[in-house]
């Protein structure tokens, strides 16, 4: 496994972005989103990898403000690399790594690879009240990863035009079994090795 240190500077700047991006979006009412505990804490734990992932590497910590580079969140090897924080499957110890179809199909032409990772160790719950702007506060619940307790898992990373040629479709279903939308689904071994993409 490749693993990298979780710092408080990480941890605690992914989260204050997460928050952010989280209450942006509550602002704008033309933009679709669910909204509630399970999207805020999407947005914590993506923007904690993602800046875990880019000071490992020494590049720029995501922004509070959108960036022209926001279509990719790092730079290396030559490549614009997408950071995927993933989970786990259901009643499983094997990660379950998937891309939404149709974000994935329209970034492809500004991403050339995807890095996959999660989170290992130690977590607390924190409960934050966020402002919805128009209808107040909104007190929710979030798991953050502990600092130093915790670490980064880079799992592996796959060039963006080999996505549709090595994943499956996975199509996600509401409580009714309807479907509702499609990811592209990959599994560890369709992933190529981190040392590969840092050398």
């Amino acid at each position: 496994m490749f693993k990298i240190p979780l710092t408080k500077t990480a941890v605690n700047h992914g989260f204050n972005v997460g928050v952010k991006v989280y209450e942006d979006k509550l602002s704008f009412p033309d933009k679709w989103h669910m909204g509630g505990a399970n999207e805020l804490q999407a947005d914590v734990y993506g923007f904690i990898a993602e800046t875990a992932v880019d000071e490992f590497f020494g590049q720029p910590l995501p922004a509070l403000t959108k960036q022209k580079n926001d279509l990719f969140d790092l730079k290396l090897g030559g490549m614009n690399i997408d950071v995927k924080k993933v989970g786990y499957s259901r009643f499983s110890t094997r990660t379950k790594i998937t891309l939404n179809k149709k974000q994935t199909l329209r970034k492809m032409k500004f991403i050339d690879a995807f890095l996959f990772c999660t989170f290992n160790g130690a977590f607390e719950t924190t409960e934050i009240k966020v402002n919805k702007k128009k209808g107040g506060w909104e007190p929710l619940k979030v798991f953050v990863p502990v600092p130093v307790d915790s670490h980064l898992w880079l799992i592996g990373w796959i060039k963006s035009d080999e996505v549709e040629k090595k994943s499956k479709i996975y199509v996600w279903k509401d409580r009714n079994g309807k479907p509702r939308d499609e990811s592209f689904w990959l599994k560890e071994e369709d992933l190529r090795d981190v040392k590969e993409l840092i050398e």
